[in-house]
């Protein structure tokens, strides 16, 4: 097969996902890439089912084990048409659980070929200086690791006849997937509190940045301290985008538990890497 074109989809609300998909996608050396942005709700709503390119690359990050809510009716939208495609899922350094099987299952539901995969380490959304979670990842070596994945893919490809010829990939996982938990017990705690990140009004200026890089526009951005609790995420792009380090969740409950998370997964993980 010649991969001269590549269509890529991609979450990316704290911009680690796109850093890795990006190395991968460059080290394939396409003459063409188109990138949709999938990571905004409005641009989401303008999301092609149909497109032309010669492989297919789907990038998002794990939540609670799974995919994020919010990319899968985009994903499930896609035709793939026995196109070839590239699944990549980027986690914090706990586990990827069932988002990479997910991430398969709904390609071939739609009628992709699962050619390559692979579960990368990011900075976990929660990682803050005094609870460090993976901080800087991806770094140098997960990058080189990265275009060396890339390369790799382009070599199987351009030996293969046909995405079919590649043969299956063995993804881990189960069936069902996990339930994500700490997710219904986040929503459930919204019946009676806000549970989001709160803005310390001494520090915000009203620059408006967090309401600018927030995935579900839940913050307004005529006042950045009203954020709609139905729709944050709790992926802390917020947090990590503020220059005055102004938002952050204050809930004691959530912070014990995130630091209890924080203490177990000091231990360095690599990516995981499916290639047939």
């Amino acid at each position: 097969m010649e991969i001269r074109s590549l269509s890529c989809f991609c979450f990316s609300p704290t911009g680690t996902t796109k850093k890795i998909m990006d190395a991968v996608v460059q080290a394939m050396q396409p003459e063409v890439v188109k990138m949709t942005d999938c990571t905004h709700a409005a641009l989401r709503k303008n999301v092609p089912s149909s497109f032309e390119a010669d492989a297919v690359v789907l990038a998002a990050p794990v939540y609670y084990g799974r995919l994020p809510e919010s990319i899968v009716p985009v994903f499930t939208r896609l035709k793939g048409d026995g196109k070839p495609v590239i699944l990549l899922v980027i986690y914090g350094n706990r586990e990827y659980d069932d988002a990479l099987l997910e991430l398969y299952d709904i390609s071939r539901d739609r009628g992709f070929v699962p050619v390559a995969a692979g579960a990368f380490i990011a900075e976990h959304s929660y990682s803050l200086p005094e609870r460090p979670m993976a901080p800087g990842r991806p770094d140098a070596a997960d990058i080189e690791k990265a275009v060396t994945f890339g390369k790799q893919i382009r070599e199987k490809l351009e030996q293969t006849a046909s995405p079919e010829a590649c043969g299956p990939l063995n993804i881990p996982g189960s069936r069902p997937y996990k339930q994500p938990e700490n997710l219904y017990k986040m929503k459930k705690a919204r019946e009676t509190t806000a549970f989001t990140p709160e803005t310390d009004t001494e520090r915000c200026t009203q620059c408006g940045i967090c309401a600018e890089v927030c995935p579900e526009a839940a913050i307004d951005s005529c006042d950045v301290t009203d954020i709609d609790r139905w729709k944050c995420i709790l992926c802390f792009a917020c947090v990590k985008s503020c220059p005055e380090q102004a938002k952050n969740m204050t809930d004691q409950n959530f912070n014990a538990a995130v630091g209890q998370l924080a203490e177990a997964i000091q231990s360095r993980k690599e990516p995981a890497l499916f290639l047939t």
